[in-house]
């Protein structure tokens, strides 16, 4: 694929609010620097508009630099012009409370899948991935049952010509999980055996919005030792029907 032009001041400048995250809310303007290897000057400059903007915050003690609530009105913005959110929260919390295992719902952005929604589990072995964070959609149960609903010709612009083997159980050649797609699509759902990570499995379903497009995900995952072959039987019966729910919660009408 041809890439765009891009203007280089934008690149950066999302490339140091991408090195915020859980693990690092607050920096300083060095560690930033340095982190990008872009000089400080350079950087201040970029960060001074952005903080202008209300994109980045300065602690007045510590001079440590932190996302600003901007933020948090373009994240409403978006949340609530998909209607995905509010319509999910109650479902995913019945559901999470019935099968006591984490539920995610997940959405398509570009060739990626992120999480937009969650609801954790209380056992004390439990899986969860952070809201917002992404992986190429064609690893994950929640971004392949997506996948599953284009059309096949557009399926292998998502597959990267060397699929990666991350387990024993990892599909690997893009025939074989192209079929798996296939099939998924009509059964209505899709399981990850440890394919992605040893260990952990996972049902995953989709949901359609109100033109019968399918962008977002409802999945429920857990360590194998629970998610016995009947369990997950019931977990296809449930995950299916609050998708479902979903579904008719965003306009879906079958």
């Amino acid at each position: 694929m041809k890439e765009l032009n891009r203007v280089q001041s934008i690149d950066r400048a999302v490339a140091i609010l991408e090195c915020f995250n859980e693990e690092k809310k607050e920096l300083r303007l060095t560690e930033i620097s340095e982190k990008l290897g872009l000089n400080k000057s350079t950087v201040h400059g970029i960060i001074t508009t952005l903080k202008h903007h209300g994109f980045i915050s300065q602690d007045e003690e510590t001079q440590k630099y932190k996302l600003g609530i901007r933020f948090i009105e373009f994240g409403a913005l978006v949340t609530n012009s998909l209607n995905i959110r509010n319509a999910a929260l109650p479902v995913i919390d019945e559901v999470c409370c019935k099968i006591e295992e984490t539920v995610h719902v997940a959405a398509l952005d570009g060739a990626d899948i992120v999480w937009i929604e969650k609801q954790e589990c209380t056992k004390s072995i439990k899986t969860s991935t952070k809201i917002g964070a992404k992986l190429p959609a064609y690893i994950t149960a929640d971004g392949k049952i997506i996948l599953c609903y284009l059309e096949k010709n557009k399926i292998r612009n998502y597959l990267p010509k060397k699929i990666p083997k991350f387990t024993s159980n990892s599909i690997t050649g893009r025939v074989q999980l192209i079929k798996k797609l296939e099939e998924a699509r009509e059964n209505g759902y899709l399981i990850d055996n440890e394919e992605y990570i040893e260990g952990i499995k996972c049902v995953a379903a989709p949901i359609f919005d109100h033109e019968g497009n399918v962008k977002f995900s409802l999945s429920t995952t857990g360590p194998a030792f629970r998610m016995t072959d009947e369990k997950i039987e019931e977990l296809i019966v449930i995950i299916k029907n609050a998708a479902n729910e979903i579904s008719r919660r965003i306009g879906y009408k079958e």
